[in-house]
């Protein structure tokens, strides 16, 4: 909290928050991620109440600038435990409520609350503007994501591994 007046220490606060650089602090996680028509990013809610992701932006890493790839409709409430997929347009299974784009391409994804603060991310290179840490190492033909209980270290390579694809679904 800034001391009244403090304008100037207020705008920094603010700005950070806005902008971030590192993850805030939230329990919607990015969760797996599988590249290409058929892929998929997948959210998950790791709180124990229901997290409102209306206005959020899901963005995808290609070269140094992350681009917008899918925007949460707003009113979107994600119970706890539960998933939210935005899934290429190939994408062969189910995603109730989900977002569908052309494709889940680039060295990765940023997830950013409807105020554009970054909440999690995943990198797939150590060039990744969307890397915590060191960067995840990709999968030739499977998806990449976290355990089962969704454990973030905000650490990359410690976070994701290749997984069966199971969008929707836990990851265990």
């Amino acid at each position: 909290m800034t001391p009244p007046g403090n304008s100037v220490a207020t705008y920094l606060l603010l700005a950070g928050a806005a902008l971030g650089g590192t993850p805030g602090v939230s329990p919607v996680k990015v969760n797996e991620i599988a590249l290409g028509s058929s892929g998929f990013v997948e959210l998950r809610n790791t709180g124990s109440t229901g997290a409102d992701v209306g206005g959020w932006t899901i963005q995808a890493c290609a070269g140094s600038t992350p681009r917008i790839l899918a925007t949460i409709p707003p009113g979107t409430v994600l119970p706890p435990g539960e998933y939210f997929l935005v899934v290429g347009s190939a994408f062969s299974g189910t995603a109730p409520g989900g977002i569908v784009v052309e494709t889940v391409d680039g060295s990765g994804v940023i997830a950013r609350n409807r105020h554009g603060a970054h909440t999690d991310s995943v990198g797939l290179s150590s060039s990744s503007p969307c890397r915590e840490a060191g960067s995840a190492t990709p999968c030739a033909d499977s998806s990449l994501g976290r355990d089962g209980p969704s454990h973030d270290t905000d650490h990359n390579s410690a976070d994701f591994t290749c997984r069966i694809p199971s969008p929707g679904e836990s990851n265990d």
